[in-house]
C-alpha cells in the first residue's frame, strides 16, 4: 500500500512540476520596446507588423480581386499618418531592413509602402479570415516558415499582414492596428516571440 501511495505521490509531483515548467516557458517575460529596438539595430530578426489603422466604416466585399481597393477596407487618414511615422522612427533609429513582404490587401500594401517605401506582395499572406480551413492551415504553415527564416546577416525582414494570420501561426494576437511584433528566427519552422511595440511606443524621430 505504501508503495502505491509513494508511486502516486511521485506521479503527482511530476505532473505539477511539468505544469509549472510549462507555465514558465509559456509566460516568458517579453522584452521592452527599448530592448527590442536595441536588438533590431543589430539585425537578425523577423518583424511582423499588422497594417496601420483602417477605416472601420468600410468592409471587404470582394476578396477575389485584391487589386481593387474600392471593394476593401482601407487605411484611414490616421492610419496613413501612423504608417509614415512608424517608418520614420525605424529609419531614424538605424534599424536595417533587408526586405518587406506584404499581404496583397490594399491596407497592408499601403502600410508597407508608406512605412518602408518598398514591398513584395505575397498571396501566402492573404487574410485567413476570408479562407476555408484547408487554406488557412496552408497559410499558417507558410507564415511559420517565414517567421523561422533568418534574414541576411546584419539586417531584419518585415512582414506586413493581418491579425488572424499571426494568431494561427504563432498564437499571438496582434493588437492594436499598427503594432509590430519581433521574432527571433531559429530555422526549421522554429521561432521565438520576443515582444511588441505599439504604434505610440516608438521614440519620436
Amino acid at each position: 500500500m505504501m508503495k502505491i501511495k509513494s508511486h502516486l505521490f511521485l506521479l503527482s509531483f511530476c505532473f505539477i512540476a511539468n505544469g509549472f515548467i510549462a507555465g514558465l516557458a509559456h509566460s516568458e517575460e517579453q522584452l521592452t520596446p527599448e530592448k527590442l529596438i536595441e536588438n533590431m539595430r543589430q539585425g537578425g530578426y523577423v518583424l511582423y507588423m499588422r497594417h496601420a489603422a483602417s477605416n472601420r466604416s468600410q468592409t471587404d466585399t470582394n476578396t477575389q480581386d485584391l487589386s481593387n481597393c474600392a471593394t476593401q477596407r482601407n487605411l484611414s487618414t490616421q492610419g496613413r499618418e501612423q504608417a509614415k511615422a512608424i517608418g520614420q522612427s525605424i529609419k531614424s533609429l538605424n534599424i536595417p531592413i533587408a526586405s518587406v513582404t506584404s499581404s496583397p490587401y490594399c491596407r497592408c500594401v499601403d502600410t508597407a509602402q508608406l512605412a518602408f517605401g518598398k514591398l513584395v506582395k505575397s498571396d501566402d499572406l492573404r487574410f485567413t479570415i476570408s479562407e476555408d480551413e484547408a487554406e488557412t492551415k496552408r497559410l499558417s504553415s507558410a507564415l511559420q516558415k517565414r517567421l523561422s527564416t533568418p534574414p541576411p546577416a546584419g539586417t531584419n525582414t518585415v512582414i506586413v499582414a493581418h491579425t488572424g494570420n499571426l494568431k494561427e501561426a504563432a498564437k499571438v494576437w496582434p493588437k492594436p492596428e499598427g503594432v509590430l511584433h519581433v521574432f527571433k528566427p531559429m530555422g526549421k519552422g522554429k521561432f521565438k516571440h520576443l515582444g511588441r511595440i505599439a504604434p505610440d511606443e516608438w521614440p519620436k524621430p
